[in-house]
């Protein structure tokens, strides 16, 4: 890691001790028994994760969204939560709104042994709406929502005499369909339903926007994640000056940056902020003949570089260091991780040790959690992250007591 920068390390690491910092393993509650799950996603003020799990009981898959103070928690069709699989919806979560009030999905019906599926849009309270598939289209997916849980991307496929030609499509809030000529990979999507981050071909990312049309990126880069704002895109571009490797590609402009980190670096997942100024990749780092040496979660700041977050937060990743990441909050703030044995995680990196719910104060409430979960295992009551809630994760809340985030 010293390529990166050692120095850099070490100073993040101490900004990030006088900021104070949590990480919040998700544990299990809630949940049946399962065989395993779906890509998770984090909404964007860092409090509610949604995925899916294949459970034992039912043999079917469901979608299920966990919080700070409720652990986990299938969804029902009619708007309602339930702990019994065998009343939730059958299907998958695919993405979720700003607050985690609104998720995005896909329900299947129909033989068991070959379902078929269409896509949702589930309010909480309200219950589930199904989306449209295009005029002219068979089948259909959505696949990202926007902030406000209005604006809906995804794909759609005509039958063709080869098989199926797919499209990029965007529902809007009142379940209208508009179809778009790119191949509907659905990189990323703006906080506002606007922009959106596809492909032009398999050689070139595109970026949409509404009312503005369609722009290609330089032949053979590949960018995978978009700032909030929709104007900052994130991957690796080969550029005509001389150039390739990681890069920002600003759209508005055509315009690249090189974000170098001292590394060949092949990222497979890319995350943004809202402002584009944070970056978390994930990814092999290579050696000369480009085989993969080792996996990473790179870590960028505008104004500060790369850094290593299993180096940058050793207290949480010295022995359990992360395997995965799957996303980033709006403000950058918090990391929805898979550290090796510990399970999801978020890692709230300007946190308080001791804010067991999450309101950036050390209180009262955070107390009573700790003493109402008192024996269990790994939930966000347990402080420490030893696998079980007992007098020292007690001790830490009462040594934090009264500390609020400014």
């Amino acid at each position: 890691m010293a390529k990166i920068g050692t120095v850099w390390v070490v100073l993040v690491s101490l900004m990030a001790l006088g900021y104070g910092q949590r990480l919040i393993r998700l544990g299990n509650e809630g949940l049946s028994p399962y065989y395993g799950s779906g890509f998770p996603s984090l909404s964007a003020d860092g409090r509610v994760v949604v995925s899916d799990y294949h459970v034992r009981l039912t043999y079917r898959n469901h979608p299920a969204l966990w919080t700070y103070q409720d652990g986990w928690w299938y969804l029902k069709a009619d708007g309602g939560l339930t702990r019994d699989p065998r009343e939730a919806i059958w299907g998958y979560a695919y993405d979720v709104s700003y607050d985690g009030s609104v998720v995005l999905g896909k329900e299947l019906y129909g033989d068991p042994r070959n379902p078929s599926g269409r896509p949702f849009r589930w309010r909480r309270g309200v219950g589930m709406e199904y989306l449209p598939f295009p005029p002219g289209t068979y089948r259909a997916v959505g696949l990202k929502i926007s902030w406000d849980g209005g604006w809906v991307a995804g794909a759609a496929a005509f039958r063709v005499d080869t098989g199926e030609d797919w499209w990029l499509v965007r529902w809007s809030p009142t379940g209208q369909t508009e179809l778009i000529n790119l191949m509907g990979s659905v990189e990323d999507f703006s906080a506002s339903g606007r922009e959106i981050l596809d492909r032009c071909n398999f050689f070139q990312s595109a970026f949409w926007r509404e009312g503005w049309g369609i722009r290609c990126s330089l032949p053979f880069s590949s960018f995978g994640g978009l700032s909030g704002d929709g104007r900052v895109a994130v991957g690796v571009a080969l550029h005509p000056e001389g150039w390739s490797g990681l890069a920002r590609w600003f759209p508005d402009e055509d315009r690249y940056e090189p974000v170098p980190a001292n590394m060949r670096f092949s990222p497979g997942i890319h995350l943004v902020s809202f402002d584009g100024r944070v970056m978390l990749l994930w990814g092999s780092e290579r050696d000369r003949n480009w085989e993969p040496v080792r996996d990473l979660a790179l870590l960028w700041e505008e104004g500060r570089g790369w850094s290593d977050l299993n180096e940058v937060y050793p207290q949480f990743f010295r022995n359990t260091p992360v395997d995965y990441v799957y996303d980033l909050s709006g403000d950058g703030r918090y990391i929805l991780v898979m550290p090796i044995l510990l399970g999801l995680a978020i890692l709230d990196r300007f946190g308080i040790q001791g804010d067991v719910d999450g309101d950036d104060c050390v209180d009262d409430a955070d107390l009573l959690m700790v003493l109402f979960r008192f024996g269990r295992g790994y939930s966000p009551e347990d402080v420490n992250v030893d696998g079980i809630v007992d007098e020292q994760d007690l001790l830490m809340v009462l040594s934090r007591f009264g500390e609020c985030r400014e």
